[in-house]
């Protein structure tokens, strides 16, 4: 019976590890090729190449094939040294080599006679022409999502600076309400709802809108590509364009921020339908950290993000005026100015005057109009300021594992709950919701 357990947790601990390396299949990559020459122009076959991962010290070897040629796929994004060593010719090194999601490096490396003592050190970092691709579309850096200024923090607002792309109207923003929160932008014609949005590889689509489902501080963004035309088959589904966001990861040196952005009401002007300036409160908080665990082997990144919001909506409504309390609707008037006349339609005739007999009002009205706020604003509108807060949390936490065991060259584990509420406060009215997102 025991033979039987332990030859049962076995198998499903095998399963485990092959799907978990089926799932690195779709992370957010990138390609290094080459083409080994020498002095002659000739294909320099069964050189040795390692390629060096600045950020945590990884390595891949490969040797060059019959044609002088060699590669690596399936890399992390980052920088990285690329060295070449063969008998009879100088030790070659290249560094830094920068690596962005979806990108395919062609390098073409001629070589130099000489002994293994020389070196040739190649330390400009200047891009490389797209050789091996015909997608269009620009990668934006981590640099820029933290630099450019953004108003609410949203990455995908950057997307507004690709080629072809344009904003929802107003018209089609107001159309979806709510169901249009996850829709950026509009790619060469096509509809929002066309576009496709990738996290790590992974898919993230609200499978309500088919807008993107989360939304990551920037702060914990690496960089980002958008497709707008001739992505690969690997991608499919949209139409429109597709959005490969990669999140920073931890490595062999400790880095983090700190940050908070605050708005407030102090300079804001008076809303024409309101009394007095409409309270705002806002605080944009967060944290991030990564490092190591072990050296070269095991690395970290978490972050946190908080987001209070606390703002005034003034809105104006229609109620019966003191009049209409009481049952005279003699002055109640249309569109047109005209005054209604009032039908009985118990007896199919006209109330005289338009007044209703007090005697005549049932008493459950009267307790019912208690609830209807009396007109602030002419004869029946009421205008009120309702303070409306929304209050979101994320926190995600990531471990990636190098050359452990037997498992494939990278593994990495993620967990990320998305706890968000948001309430109405007016009186003694209040909304409240949770939604949990792992």
């Amino acid at each position: 019976m025991m033979t039987s357990i332990r030859f049962f947790c076995l198998v499903l601990l095998l399963v485990c590890f092959t799907f978990s390396g089926l799932g690195l299949a779709q992370d957010a990559t990138g390609r290094i090729e080459g083409t080994l020459r020498d002095p002659q122009g000739a294909v320099v076959p069964n050189a040795g190449v390692t390629l060096t991962h600045l950020g945590t010290g990884a390595e891949k070897s490969a040797n060059s094939d019959n044609t002088g040629s060699f590669s690596f796929v399936l890399l992390p994004i980052g920088q990285y040294r690329l060295t070449v060593e063969i008998a009879n010719f100088a030790r070659y090194v290249r560094e830094p080599l920068t690596l962005n999601v979806n990108d395919v490096l062609r390098l073409t490396i001629d070589l130099k006679l000489g002994t293994g003592q020389e070196v040739i050190q190649i330390t400009s970092d200047a891009p490389l022409v797209e050789v091996v691709s015909n997608s269009l579309g620009k990668v934006t850096s981590g640099r820029e999502i933290v630099d450019l200024p953004l108003n609410g923090r949203n990455f995908t607002q950057l997307g507004l600076l690709q080629a072809g792309a344009a904003p929802l109207t107003q018209g089609l923003a107001q159309a979806g309400g709510s169901l249009r929160e996850g829709h950026a932008y509009s790619i060469n014609g096509m509809r929002p709802e066309s576009n496709n949005f990738l996290i790590d590889g992974a898919r993230n689509i609200n499978n309500v809108d088919t807008g993107f489902a989360l939304k990551p501080p920037i702060d914990s963004i690496a960089e980002f590509r958008i497709i707008t035309s001739g992505a690969s088959a690997e991608f499919g589904e949209g139409l429109g364009s597709n959005t490969n966001l990669v999140m920073k990861s931890g490595s062999n040196a400790i880095h983090g921020s700190v940050y908070e952005f605050f708005r407030n009401d102090v300079f804001d002007a008076r809303n024409f339908f309101s009394k007095d300036v409409e309270p705002l409160k806002q605080n944009q908080f967060g944290a991030t950290v990564g490092g190591p665990v072990k050296k070269d082997k095991t690395f970290f990144f978490g972050y946190y993000e908080g987001f209070r919001n606390r703002q005034g909506n003034t809105r104006t409504t229609a109620v019966p005026s003191d009049l209409e309390r009481q049952g005279d609707f003699s002055q109640s008037v249309n569109a047109s100015g005209q005054v209604p006349p009032l039908i009985n339609y118990l007896f199919g005739q006209p109330v005289p005057g338009n007044r209703i007999p007090p005697e005549q009002i049932n008493p459950v009205s009267k307790n019912i109009l208690n609830f209807y706020p009396r007109p602030n604003v002419g004869r029946n509108l009421f205008t009120s300021t309702e303070v409306q807060e929304n209050n979101t949390n994320q926190r995600d936490c990531q471990q990636r594992v190098l050359r452990v065991c037997s498992l494939p060259d990278e593994q990495r584990d993620r967990g990320s709950p998305d706890w968000r509420s948001s309430s109405v406060l007016a009186g003694r009215r209040r909304v409240a919701t949770r939604l949990t997102q792992s």
